[in-house]
């Protein structure tokens, strides 16, 4: 696959690797700030609560049962095709309401708007498309075996009991959410699980959050560095927590790099998506032959990993590159 070198892409960066703060001036683009960012942050979790009581409230109305049955389902579900059509009404409700709405609240007190916080108005770079899409594909490779890796580590017992806890709680959500029979079910949730946080994720992380801490820091580096550290702690991961910052780290400079948001929607949804598709192949090979997880938990051993490596660290040194002669 040819690049073009980041000289070719030059021209376009200088328009736009701070298309987003371009013009902030206080005036202009008041919540730059700390304010700013403790009005999102605040919002994320305030919404978070608010939506997490009222979606089950809405998945019970809509499927004719109490919001205390719901959440009962919710907490510990049984199989039943009610149970999953609960989870996933709940997952959409509350995703939406906790993430996006805390993005759209801040381009109203910000005098911004959803297409200027990411970039979406830069000119389209076939480039950083197809080194996202390298991004999204060994990234994908090096978050499975540091997750791998991490849950092979002996952490102190107290650590490990509530991260197991929270571990398995996560698990039983997403073998629910993503229990399809159907392809249809499979689209769905790609919908549900993949295109939905690709959009709303990078808004929110490399779109509001990174013009933030650029505003905050004054510097494009340290503000790629601080929202992936919040992009993978708002995950409540402890196993994933090293792969997510990478990922994120990635995906934070490629943002930079290209001044949109739109190649990290493409590489995010990739990476999602092969996780789903994944799971699916996993699901119906468990119909046939009775052996679970057959592709969830592909082997992705030292070898394979660091050849994984290679192309992951070249396409941050890539994307730095770019920023740094900007």
């Amino acid at each position: 696959m040819h690049v073009p070198c980041p000289k070719k892409c030059r021209f376009a960066v200088n328009n736009v690797i701070d298309s987003a703060i371009e013009t902030s001036t206080p005036h202009q683009n008041p919540f730059y700030n700390n304010w700013g960012l403790m009005f999102v942050l605040i919002f994320v979790f305030l919404f978070n609560i608010i939506f997490s009581l009222g979606s089950a409230f809405v998945a019970g109305g809509i499927y004719g049962i109490s919001s205390n049955e719901a959440r009962n389902l919710l907490t510990a579900p049984d199989g039943t095709a009610l149970a999953i059509n609960i989870s996933r009404v709940y997952h959409l409700i509350s995703f939406v309401g906790s993430m996006l709405l805390p993005v759209w609240l801040f381009t109203i007190v910000n005098r911004s708007s959803v297409i200027r916080e990411g970039g979406l108005n830069t000119p389209f770079k076939s480039a950083f498309l197809w080194m996202g899409l390298v991004t999204a594909v060994s990234g994908f490779i090096i978050v499975n075996r540091l997750d791998s890796l991490m849950r092979t580590i002996s952490w102190s017992q107290t650590l490990q009991y509530y991260t197991q806890q929270l571990d398995a709680s996560r698990q039983q959500l997403t073998n629910t959410l993503l229990d399809m029979n159907e392809p249809h079910e499979l689209f769905f949730c790609l919908f549900l699980v993949a295109v939905l946080p690709a959009f709303i994720e990078e808004l929110l992380f490399r779109g509001v959050l990174q013009n933030i801490f650029r505003g905050i820091t004054g510097s494009i580096m340290r503000a790629v560095v601080l929202q992936a550290f919040v992009f993978a702690t708002l995950h409540f991961s402890f196993y994933e927590l090293p792969g997510i910052f990478l990922l994120g780290l990635a995906f934070g400079y490629l943002r930079s790099a290209s001044g949109s948001t739109l190649y990290g929607m493409v590489a995010h949804f990739l990476f999602n998506g092969t996780a789903i598709f994944l799971h699916y192949l996993s699901q119906q090979h468990f119909r046939q032959t009775g052996v679970s997880e057959a592709f969830d938990k592909i082997p992705f051993g030292d070898e394979i990993s660091f050849l994984a490596l290679i192309p992951f660290v070249y396409s941050i040194i890539w994307y730095r590159r770019i920023i740094k002669t900007a």
